[in-house]
């Protein structure tokens, strides 16, 4: 025992020793974070390599990257006919394109932002690489932007195309010879490509059939064929091979492409429901024409038994049953007649027979108590436009109802303007709304900071069932002269008949006000609220009143929309005056300055440089 307590103790000394030294009381220090992307060390072919005559791309890394998602972004001009295969061998990267390479032609792969490494997931940004299949090496380009034909906005990853095949609509049965996408600026290059004439075109490929054969994909055309060019300002830097530096600001000539959907018809009944007992909704795909009938086989009444209100593009309708015999049915037969077009694109009439069958649920009804004769009226609501303060001087003061009206009492309707301590009562127009049935408008020329009261008395107004309105009063006061705001806009190079728009700082740009003019002058939006503006001007050349979009059978661009550049801040009783000089070759910019923003941010920028110089003791 007493030779085991010296073994014992060298042994707790030797656990205390080892458990001590591996113990770390500070947290581990890490390096500095990776922000480096995947550098190309090797390739084969080499770039832009002559008479490659195999099928497999190998390129190399300095290090592991994520071969995830690549297939989905990689793009290949020419395309090809089949998607290429993706395959990772350690840090190689092997694209295999499949055995349908054509002989002495340049091939493109485009990866975009796809190659990523594995550790911090750093892009590899706009990599491109090229080599071709026999001696010559094709090294022309073409560049642009597309954007929305109505708004300018950029769209991304659009198909941009080009066809050798020079009949306008080359794109709608045949693949293209050189292909890209644009990025979130709209933006694209085609490279490599060999001398000669092209169609330019670009399309939301909805198919991924690289053809424009549904109606619903939008597209874009370049009116004129183009030419590709040396493009020397593309710079492939030396010590990253392949990566592609695209400079937009010196593009030397970008070519526009303007996207739009093209009109088509294909009218059918979409769909249709009895909502109430007397009310049936019908919804179809394309708007009405005025040879659109509807009528009740089951059961025969007489004509007034109906009212039909279409909505403001006509493609769909509300029919109020106002005969309460018939509202009380629970089923009845209908007759739609409309027109469509057939398979060979001729107008023909559509017959639908259709069974609207409504069921009220069927509600408890309460036992009445003795001697009680008390019979509860239900009454119809009825709103308005109103507010207790501020309700703009321009609008009509509006009231919907919630069903097609029997009876509408004018005289018991009122407007009072308070003078002083005494209401005078007011003469006022009373009109319904020319696209529905639902609204009423009360009109008059308001004063500024004016109070008024308006009545409707009880059972002025009454639906198809007899059920009257409640009484109806609201005081309010328009807005003061000193809130609105004034744009007076001189415009000069107007080139004939267009339509200048006052559009919601939004990002729907709702229309607020236009105006059209044919030549230069001065133009004028009053009564503005104190918010953010912009304008546009639509070159109106069909001169309808409206903007249109392209047909690209008849070889008719969009039509050409303009912005001006600044985003206008108003503020109450103030009037701000603009010029506007617009250019002779509309660019379809669209890079509107909004100073307000500038300055807030320059505020920002110096709040913040001047605390950070303060932290540092200067």
């Amino acid at each position: 025992m007493k030779k085991l307590i010296p073994i014992i103790a060298l042994s707790w000394l030797a656990y205390v020793i080892f458990t001590t030294s591996c113990a770390n009381p500070g947290m581990p220090v890490g390096g500095d974070k990776d922000t480096i992307p995947p550098v190309v060390v090797e390739t084969k072919p080499e770039f832009n390599a002559r008479s490659f005559g195999e099928n497999t791309v190998s390129l190399t890394f300095d290090e592991f990257i994520i071969p995830d998602g690549i297939s989905e972004v990689l793009l290949v001009s020419p395309p090809l006919k089949k998607r290429p295969m993706i395959k990772t061998k350690s840090k190689t990267l092997q694209v295999d394109l499949g055995d349908d390479l054509k002989g002495n032609t340049t091939y493109s792969l485009d990866f975009k932002d796809a190659i990523v490494d594995n550790n911090e997931k750093n892009p590899l940004e706009d990599f491109r690489f090229s080599f071709s299949t026999g001696e010559d090496f094709d090294s022309l380009m073409i560049g642009g932007y597309v954007k929305q034909a109505d708004n300018l906005e950029p769209i991304e990853d659009a198909l941009v195309m080009l066809h050798k095949l020079t009949d306008l609509t080359a794109f709608t049965d045949s693949l293209p010879d050189y292909i890209a996408k644009t990025d979130e600026e709209g933006f694209f290059i085609i490279s490599n490509i060999a001398e000669g004439n092209y169609r330019l075109y670009a399309l939301m490929d909805a198919d991924n059939s690289m053809s424009f054969n549904q109606p619903t994909e939008q597209i874009a055309f370049y009116d004129t064929l183009v030419v590709p060019h040396d493009w020397n300002v593309i710079d492939i830097l030396p010590d990253t091979l392949g990566i592609v530096e695209k400079k937009k600001q010196e593009l030397p000539t970008p070519h526009f492409l303007m996207m739009y959907e093209e009109d088509y018809y294909d009218q059918y009944l979409d769909s249709y429901k009895r909502e109430r007992a007397n009310l049936c909704t019908f919804y179809f795909s394309e708007t009405l024409t005025d040879s659109f009938k509807l009528e009740l086989i089951h059961p025969q009444v007489g004509k007034d038994w109906s009212y039909l209100q279409y909505n403001p593009t006509r493609d769909s309708l509300q029919l109020w049953i106002v005969d309460t015999l018939l509202s009380n049915m629970d089923t009845l037969n209908m007759r739609l007649d409309y027109i469509v077009k057939d398979t060979l694109d001729q107008f023909v009439y559509r017959t639908d027979t259709l069974e609207m069958y409504f069921k009220k649920k069927e509600t408890k009804t309460k036992k009445k108590k003795k001697g009680s004769k008390k019979v509860r009226t239900k009454f119809i609501n009825l709103n308005t436009n109103l507010t207790s303060t501020g309700f703009d001087v321009y609008r009509s003061l509006k009231i919907d109802v919630p069903e097609p009206l029997m009876q509408l009492d004018e005289s018991g309707i009122h407007l009072y303007q308070k003078v002083d301590t005494l209401e005078e009562g007011l003469n006022f127009q009373i009109l319904q709304d020319s696209t529905s049935i639902l609204k009423y408008y009360v009109e008059y020329p308001w004063e500024y900071e004016t109070e008024y009261r308006f009545v409707i008395d009880s059972a002025s107004l009454k639906n198809y069932y007899g059920e009257p309105n409640n009484t109806v009063e609201k005081t309010f006061k328009t807005q003061k002269e000193g809130y609105y705001a004034k744009i007076i806009l001189t415009l000069s190079n107007v080139s004939g008949h267009s339509i200048v728009q006052l559009l919601k700082n939004n990002e729907d740009e709702n229309v607020l006000q236009e105006l059209k003019i044919e030549e230069d002058g001065q133009i004028e939006f009053p009564l503005l609220k104190p918010e953010k503006y912009k304008i546009r001007l639509i070159v109106d050349s069909n001169n309808n009143g409206k903007w249109d979009i392209g047909d690209i059978k008849n070889d008719i661009q969009p039509e050409k929309v303009v912005y001006f550049q600044k985003i206008l801040k108003l503020r109450s009783n103030f009037e701000v005056r603009e010029s506007w000089d617009l250019p002779q070759d509309l660019q379809f910019e669209k890079d509107l300055v909004d100073e307000d923003k500038e300055k807030n941010d320059s505020r920002k920028s110096s709040k913040s440089s001047s605390r950070s110089s303060r932290r540092r003791g200067l």
